[in-house]
């Protein structure tokens, strides 16, 4: 456990109970944990902290014309950290269709070790079981569709140097080498470091090391850096392939979501 991850156990809690207890809905927040920079290791000195994760809103507002709001976003800081924290809550039925769509941001959450807030310890039992047996068939697409994504409109024909210039540069060559690590492994590794590690050789790997290592202390890399993650960027979209669920494959698998959520609002009483 980091000791960031640590400071937010303590202090974060009762900040995100205070900020949706104050909120239209009677929620109840279930899961929290961190993403974004901080997750992926590319983290500078002026990164905001970045938390993601679910809350159940009561039963019978489903039958209401009011329908609870699909997400909740707040702002707010612990005196640990001399930054501000964006923490974004999904009401449960959204979170389950953003995870029926691969969304590979929330899917890193359930697989991953940055836990700060948890209603109790079975509340991701059956989906945390679904991903480690078998991750979403489309995963790899989804990863490849940010990194092209981004690529095309920020990324072609230009030549980043500022701090939030380089952003797109680092989420597209994180989407690229994501994309073909849940290929060849069946995992998710959302660390942009260990995911360089598993995939590049040693010259590509050593210029991505060099990017890591400069941008993390707000500084920008020189040409020839950049010019080499610009081209392991563009050598992967050309290389990689995914394919989507089949529909036996997506029935299976939004059964389990349903199932899964079924199981949370009762463990929280919101059933």
């Amino acid at each position: 456990m980091t000791d960031l991850q640590t400071s937010l156990k303590t202090a974060l809690p009762s900040r995100i109970d205070e900020n949706l207890a104050a909120s239209t809905d009677a929620v109840v927040p279930c899961f929290y944990a961190i993403t974004g920079s901080h997750l992926y290791g590319t983290d500078t000195p002026s990164s905001d902290i970045d938390i993601k994760g679910f809350h159940c809103a009561p039963g019978e507002q489903y039958l209401a014309f009011d329908p609870p709001d699909p997400q909740q976003k707040f702002t707010t800081e612990v005196e640990s950290e001399q930054c501000s924290i964006e923490v974004t809550s999904y009401e449960l039925k959204k979170f389950g269709e953003m995870l029926y769509k691969s969304d590979f941001s929330l899917i890193e959450l359930i697989c991953g070790d940055t836990t700060v807030y948890s209603h109790d310890e079975e509340i991701l039992t059956g989906i945390e079981e679904r991903y480690a047996g078998s991750l979403p068939t489309e995963l790899p697409q989804r990863y490849l569709g940010m990194a092209d994504s981004i690529y095309d409109s920020d990324l072609v024909e230009s030549s980043p140097t500022s701090e939030a210039a380089l952003k797109p540069l680092v989420y597209a060559l994180r989407g690229c080498l994501a994309a073909e690590f849940v290929q060849t492994h069946n995992a998710v590794e959302p660390r942009l470091l260990p995911l360089a590690s598993a995939i590049l050789d040693n010259e590509e790997l050593e210029a991505i090391q060099q990017f890591v290592a400069v941008i993390t202390k707000g500084e920008s890399p020189d040409a020839a850096t950049i010019a080499t993650v610009s081209e392991v960027i563009e050598a992967k979209l050309d290389q990689l392939q995914a394919r989507q669920f089949n529909e036996d494959d997506r029935a299976a698998y939004k059964s389990e979501l349903t199932e899964w959520m079924l199981a949370v609002r009762t463990k929280t009483g919101t059933r």
